[in-house]
């Protein structure tokens, strides 16, 4: 069994304290005093670990991401054509959110309208997760699957921004309902408007 690194660990202890004192609040109003009291530490610890409050906030993202990614391999395994795994990741990106709804919170109502999000290496890393929704779209391309007419951002453009929305209004919401609820429309809405001619 690999040695647990004990300062990766008091790392990621820091940001589930600071993802469930953001997400269950805002970022202005949240403090280090707060977040060091919910993970048991000193403020002095977090210092060590971020270099301030928005240091801290923008690491949340990159955490989780790596997590997305990991998980995603992990959903994507054994899935060879392009069409199901484009499914499948429908699935899982609603699926995520649904299980780290303060994460989500943070994310679609505060860190994507903030400038400085975007400027952040944190912003850089994101785009992992979106690139691999781009791969597999270029792989239903290849694969005749997809049409060819139409720019494959365009086609990810698409399939995020109705995740992103149907998210967005989910935790607008309160989390009144469940994310996965007509995942299934979704997935036909997108997938008619790109499937290929050759398979309709």
């Amino acid at each position: 069994m690999a040695k647990i690194n004990r300062k990766d660990l008091r790392r990621k202890q820091i940001i589930e304290a600071a993802i469930d004192v953001f997400g269950n609040g805002n970022f202005h109003e949240a403090s280090i005093t707060e977040i060091a009291r919910k993970a048991n530490i000193s403020e002095g610890t977090i210092y060590f670990y971020f270099k301030n409050k928005e240091d801290l906030f923008f690491a949340i993202p990159a955490q989780k991401i790596e997590e997305f990614c990991e998980e995603l391999e992990f959903q994507l395994e054994g899935i060879q054509d392009a069409f199901n795994k484009l499914k499948k990741y429908t699935w899982f990106y609603l699926f995520h959110f649904k299980t780290n709804p303060a994460y989500a919170r943070s994310l679609m109502l505060e860190m994507h309208v903030n400038k400085n999000f975007y400027n952040s290496k944190t912003s850089v890393q994101s785009k992992r997760a979106t690139d691999k929704a781009l791969e597999i779209i270029r792989q239903g391309q290849e694969e005749g699957l997809f049409r060819k007419d139409i720019d494959e951002e365009v086609i990810q453009a698409l399939l995020l921004g109705m995740l992103e929305y149907r998210v967005t209004k989910w935790v607008l919401k309160d989390q009144a309902y469940d994310l996965l609820e007509n995942y299934g429309d979704i997935c036909e809405v997108i997938f008619n408007g790109i499937k290929s001619s050759e398979n309709i």
